[in-house]
């Protein structure tokens, strides 16, 4: 009788994981995978070098004299690094929602993949 119960158990929390797996794996199946290509990913990270760089001689050039040129070397650098660290956060964030091992929501992040999905469905 001991058995009996034991083996309805078993049953019982097998079935559960099975659909809790179903469940995930149906959600994984209709979420697409992200990817960004590997020449855009190598485009933007010269860029972001690029940026970089522009920021370091842009300060270097401001030790020197502070003329509009150097100022607007200098904030250059740093708008273009900060615009293209933020694109590569994005990334980031998208491919640890799609994989599932996302630990913090960022909200402007979410409301930004919305919207890219709805125009990319053509619903805008």
């Amino acid at each position: 009788m001991a058995d009996a119960k034991k083996k309805k158990k078993t049953a019982k929390s097998k079935q559960g994981k099975d659909s809790k797996n179903m469940t995930a794996s149906s959600i994984l199946q209709n979420n697409q995978k992200f990817k960004v290509r590997l020449p855009i990913k190598l485009t933007v990270i010269f860029l972001s070098v690029l940026a970089l760089s522009w920021f370091f001689e842009g300060l270097r050039q401001i030790q020197k004299g502070f003329t509009l040129t150097h100022t607007l070397v200098f904030l250059g650098g740093i708008i273009s690094t900060a615009i293209l660290l933020w694109v590569q956060g994005f990334w980031i964030y998208l491919e640890e929602k799609y994989k599932g091992t996302l630990r913090k929501k960022i909200e402007h992040f979410d409301k930004l993949e919305a919207y890219w999905q709805r125009k990319k469905s053509g619903n805008d």
